[in-house]
C-alpha cells in the first residue's frame, strides 16, 4: 500500500519508505518533518525502521501513487538492497557523490547512514 508524508504529501510505496523519508529528513532539515515526529511519534529516533513504519502509517492518508525514482518497472522487480528506490547501495557510487559535499554535508550523510544502520540493527552484530 502506498502513503502521502503527512507533513509535504509526498507519495511512498510502503510505511518503512515513509518513515525513512521522515526521518531523513527531520534529520537533515529538521523543520515540519522533525516537529511532526517529535508532536506524532515522541520516541521515533530509538524505534526500529520497521517499528516507526507502523507507527506513522497510522496518521498518513493513503494513495494509489508511490514514489518513482529512476527507471524501474513493476512486472520484473529486482533484489531489494534494502534501500529506499533510487539509492545505489555501492560504495563507489556513494564515495563519488561525497567527494563533491563539503565537510559539514558529508559529516551530515555519515550521521544519516549511522542512524539508519543503528535504525536496521546492523550495530548489534
Amino acid at each position: 500500500m502506498s502513503y502521502l508524508c503527512p507533513v509535504c504529501a509526498a507519495p511512498f510505496g510502503g510505511g518503512e519508505p515513509l518513515a525513512d523519508h521522515l526521518a531523513v529528513s527531520a534529520i537533515l532539515h529538521g523543520g515540519d518533518h522533525e516537529a511532526w515526529l517529535d508532536d506524532t511519534v515522541a520516541d521515533w529516533d530509538g524505534l526500529s525502521r520497521a517499528a516507526l513504519g507502523e507507527r506513522v502509517v497510522d496518521h498518513a492518508e493513503t494513495t494509489d501513487d508511490h514514489e518513482h525514482v529512476g527507471d524501474h518497472s513493476h512486472s520484473d522487480p529486482e533484489p531489494a538492497s534494502g534501500l529506499p528506490n533510487g539509492i545505489d547501495g555501492g560504495a563507489s557510487a556513494h564515495n563519488a557523490a561525497d567527494s563533491t559535499l563539503d565537510a559539514d554535508a558529508q559529516a551530515i550523510i555519515e550521521e544519516a547512514r549511522e542512524f539508519t544502520r543503528e535504525m536496521q540493527g546492523e550495530d548489534e552484530q
